[in-house]
């Protein structure tokens, strides 16, 4: 039995596309992003839905993913899922997030940005501009697809209809963008804000 408890040989596994790693992460993580998912949504089954949709975007773009701690992407993507949920139900802005101060341990770690005091807001203003920056410099196609595919929702197959180009186009497009924003924020910030664009754009792109 292959020993995956190592983060980075586990990802170099994954990366290769070892069904038996991932289903290694699957099990070792769904636990603690199950319940860390309840605390946001307070629906098992709704959680459940957004932890798979996670797992498997995660697989989706394995190849993309280098240097990053699996343990907080995952809460990141989770997290992000989450949020994009109650977003759908118009409710984020009423939404309480006190209770969640009970939650123990490393969980903390990955709700500590949802807070918007004045500090935070700055971060976000100044993330807001440097995410500005990469969409900027995106190749013209690669910055109109990903624009319809994280400002207006679309999915891959409704960009390749609309653009009369195969969904294979839209998804490499979209990995282009993807490695300019890894690339960027890599360089400039901690591994922890890193992190948190890389799960934004996996979790938006569909």
């Amino acid at each position: 039995m292959v020993d995956f408890s190592d983060e980075k040989f586990l990802l170099d596994e994954i990366r290769k596309g070892n069904n038996q790693a991932f289903e290694y992460l699957f099990k070792a993580y769904y636990p603690r992003l199950c319940g860390y998912a309840i605390r946001f949504v307070e629906d098992e089954e709704t959680a459940r839905d957004i932890i798979q949709e996670c797992f498997l975007r995660f697989w989706e773009k394995r190849e993309l993913l280098s240097a990053v701690s699996v343990t907080s992407l995952l809460f990141a993507m989770v997290r992000n899922g989450c949020l994009n949920y109650l977003k759908h139900l118009s409710i984020v802005e009423k939404h309480q997030i006190e209770y969640l101060a009970s939650i123990d341990g490393e969980e903390r770690l990955y709700y500590a940005d949802f807070t918007l005091d004045a500090e935070h807001k700055l971060l976000y203003d100044e993330l807001q501009e440097q995410i500005n920056l990469v969409i900027g410099q995106l190749p013209e196609r690669s910055r109109e697809i990903f624009l319809m595919s994280r400002f207006k929702g679309l999915k891959n197959r409704e960009i390749a209809d609309k653009l009369q180009i195969s969904t294979t186009a839209v998804e490499k497009h979209i990995a282009k963008a993807l490695k300019s924003f890894s690339k960027h924020f890599k360089d400039k910030y901690p591994v922890d804000i890193y992190i948190m664009i890389v799960a934004w754009v996996i979790m938006n792109n569909k």
